[in-house]
């Protein structure tokens, strides 16, 4: 696939400098990988046994071939190629030669150990897959790969080193590969080994990766991004050229600042990707596409020759980063700054001195650089760098987490990991300028817990840059923050969702499970322990008012049963001992969250019996209060509406209805209506039925709102009917309540219809009007 970093501007001035720029090409002989480790190494025995390295790893792989036809050992000497341009060690180029023999040749391990020695080996079996990747248990096999390479990189960093200048080669190569198998090694790619490159600071691999893996995802877009930067790279590489001659006259003749380089460098497609889509913004808004980059000769000329660029251009507020100071990933250091000269040209600059400029291309490598004569001590040089990257030790930490845990997964570990390790990140300092590295989102209790097990469980707060807050407040880069303790505080339930770490998480729940061991004493019986449990649930269920979403007794069994428990009291055990929080429990297995308040709401109407009372005396003819009388049901009036009666043939008395019921006129029989009014004396104690009519675009709780609209106005509900048409989602429904007088209906269908979603709400009646 090519070397796909976007255009390098060389340099106007040079000056003899090690190049940090991997070179990504595949070399078919070992004369080249030779070339470039004689650069490094001079002690001709050192050559010599890494050339015996090669010659072995040729032998045994000389009956394959890789997917195009060509002789596999093109692979392992391109990943030693790589190496070599790391200025790695003489045995880290051997393990990179030799890093497929034993997975994919008969060779065993004790073979390479007998022959190479024992670290070589160790480096070799390290980086050696637990398997292939087949298809059908792609998963499993992957996340034992990962788990034991993350634990092998925590041991000797150069185990991912050597797979990152593996994966770099098999991405050059990608071609060969079927196209849907392209894109699952490219996702892995970009989300595994460029996010492990990019922790451990080695950004020029981080970026060649990211770049082929994206050709392969996004091929249109990688395209689009190389033509619009190939369009423009002619003026621009002018510009640019024109103001590294005037920064370079300015500094090194009107300040006599001494500088070892300076130079141009492009954006990478994919960051330029990334930029457009994280910022929302056009290609043409992008003002930083080329970083000139200063290698100054001291960190306090560093600092010198920004005040004195801040002083020739114009300085971009809130686009000054000061990453010496406070490094990123705590390896990368460097000033950045956004300037712009007098025609309006934007452009950024960064400043770093030649040992942090190999640090930030190189990361994690430069620190294995190789030395003439020096003899290592491979646990004292990981110490080193863990110090300073802050990873290895959080590796291990989250490793023996999930070791602890008697139903852990091997994909935890993965997912925890690329959250909490792998991530985007944040760098926060102590209050002694400490820099704790912790994922994007992290609060004040995932710091206190980063610091130390015990800090985390008394924490009451923080101070942040001299400001008290919570616990729960989220930090950002570059804020000093100050732990709070209190010996009488300790962890809660309410805890688990203020923390965003895993350590933190792990911590905290291990806390609350010994806890409730201590609380509940060993020979306690063990239904006791269930008992109070459900108690648990039960009360937080109340607190949070979702009683009414709880499932019922044989849903939460059939739960329970489907995780794997015997029955209810054993999964109720298992909560009581901390194995599962309360919180967690709740949610998984005793609420159903799929469940409408619609349903909770009609359910409540339809189980509500109501007892209709007599309405004699109810309406008054002529004065006479003791005449039979009964509410027509077309019509349903209500005090203190306007009436008339209408005599009945059968001889049931007098029917009374409103005086514009369509009923009443369409008999056409008006000499057998009578005058009639209402009694209030004992209309006022009474109830009476009606039926509104509502319209609506459908919603989840609609009818829950409406039912719980009518209970604050005291009205009772009797029967809800309700239809929604499927196309176009409109709801056409009828509610019969009971009310006890027309002004309480009228306060009634104005509520109704304040009601989100209600198109109109009237009653239920067919006039003459």
């Amino acid at each position: 696939m090519g070397d796909f970093m976007a255009g390098i501007i060389l340099p106007r001035r040079t000056s003899k400098r090690a190049s940090t720029n991997l070179n990504i090409v595949e070399i078919k002989d070992y004369i080249t990988l030779e070339n470039e480790l004689k650069k490094y190494i001079k002690d001709r025995k050192a050559l010599i046994k890494i050339k015996e390295a090669y010659l072995f790893a040729e032998k045994m792989h000389s009956e394959q071939k890789r997917k195009n036809g060509d002789p596999y050992i093109y692979h392992p000497l391109s990943t030693a190629y790589y190496l070599a341009q790391l200025q790695m060690g003489p045995k880290t180029i051997k393990a990179g030669l030799l890093h497929d023999v034993v997975e994919d040749t008969p060779v065993k391990i004790e073979e390479i150990e007998e022959k190479f020695g024992k670290e070589i080996a160790s480096l070799v079996e390290s980086v050696t897959k637990v398997s292939y990747f087949a298809e059908e248990n792609r998963e499993q096999i992957k996340s034992e790969y990962l788990r034991k390479l993350y634990i092998s990189m925590a041991k000797d960093i150069r185990v991912i080193i050597i797979k990152i200048a593996d994966r770099l080669h098999n991405m050059l190569t990608i071609e060969n590969l079927p196209e849907e198998k392209q894109r699952v090694v490219a996702k892995e790619t970009l989300t595994i080994y460029a996010a492990i490159a990019h922790r451990i600071g080695m950004k020029n691999a981080k970026s060649k990766l990211e770049d082929m893996a994206f050709k392969v995802l996004n091929p249109n877009d990688f395209t689009d991004i190389e033509n619009l930067i190939e369009k423009g790279r002619e003026s621009r590489e002018v510009n640019i050229a024109k103001t590294i001659d005037d920064i370079s006259f300015f500094l090194r003749k009107e300040k006599h600042i001494k500088i070892i380089d300076i130079f141009g460098r492009e954006k990478t497609i994919y960051s330029i990707y990334r930029k457009m889509n994280v910022n929302g913004k056009q290609f043409e808004e992008l003002h930083d596409l080329v970083a000139i980059r200063i290698i100054a000769k001291s960190t306090d000329d560093c600092y010198k020759i920004l005040g004195y660029l801040h002083q020739k251009y114009l300085p971009l507020s809130g686009r000054f980063k000061d990453y010496i100071a406070t490094p990123k990933n705590n390896v990368y250091q460097s000033l950045h700054t956004t300037l712009s000269n007098n025609k309006g040209m934007f452009f950024e600059v960064q400043i770093r001195t030649q040992q942090m400029d190999d640090v930030a291309e190189a990361g994690a490598a430069a620190h294995w650089r190789y030395k003439e004569g020096e003899v290592v001590d491979i646990a004292k040089r990981q110490k080193q760098i863990d110090e300073q990257i802050d990873i290895f030790s959080r590796i291990l930490d989250l490793t023996d987490q999930i070791n602890e845990e008697e139903n852990s997964k091997e994909k935890e570990l993965e997912n925890q990991l690329q959250k909490d390790v792998f991530g985007s990140m944040i760098y926060v300092l102590t209050p002694t300028q400490n820099v704790i590295t912790l994922p994007y989102g992290a609060t004040v209790l995932d710091f206190a817990y980063r610091i130390h097990t015990e800090i985390g469980e008394k924490t009451t707060g923080a101070k942040i840059d001299g400001i008290f807050s919570p616990i729960n407040t989220v930090l950002e880069s570059g804020q000093v923050v100050e732990i709070k303790t209190s010996s009488k505080q300790q962890p809660t339930h309410e805890w688990l969702k203020i923390a965003t770490t895993s350590n933190a998480k792990n911590r905290i729940r291990k806390y609350l499970g010994n806890k409730l061991k201590e609380d509940n004493s060993f020979d306690e019986d063990r239904k006791e322990l269930a008992r109070k449990t459900e108690n648990l649930i039960n009360s937080y269920i109340n607190q949070k008012e979702i009683k009414w979403k709880r499932k019922s007794q044989s849903e939460i069994l059939e739960a329970v049963k489907k995780a794997g428990y015997a029955n209810l009291e054993e999964f109720l055990i298992s909560v009581g001992k901390g194995e599962i929080s309360i919180v967690e429990a709740t949610d998984k297995f005793f609420i159903n969250h799929n469940f409408s308040k619609d349903e909770e709401a009609l359910r409540s109407i339809k189980s509500k019996t109501i007892n209709d009372r007599s309405l004699k005396n109810d309406i008054v003819i002529d004065g006479i209060t003791n005449i039979k009388t009964s509410i027509a049901s077309c019509c349903l009036p209500i005090p203190y509406e306007d009436v008339i009666g209408y005599v009945a043939k059968s001889g049931n008395g007098i029917k009374v209805h409103l005086k514009e019921c369509y009923n009443l006129y369409a008999t056409e029989e008006t000499k057998r209506l009578v005058q009639v009014q209402w009694n209030s004396a004992v209309a006022e104690n009474s109830l009476y039925t009606t039926k509104l009519k509502y319209f609506a675009t459908d919603r989840p709780n609609l009818l829950y709102d409406i039912s719980r609209a009518l209970s604050n106005l005291k009205a009772t509900t009797i029967n809800v009917k309700l239809g929604v048409d499927d196309k176009s989602l409109l709801v056409n429904g009828e509610l019969t309540i009971k009310v006890k007088s027309s002004a309480q209906l009228n306060q009634i269908i104005l509520t109704i219809k304040s009601i989100a979603n209600i198109i109109d709400c009237e009653r239920s009646v067919k006039s003459i009007k």
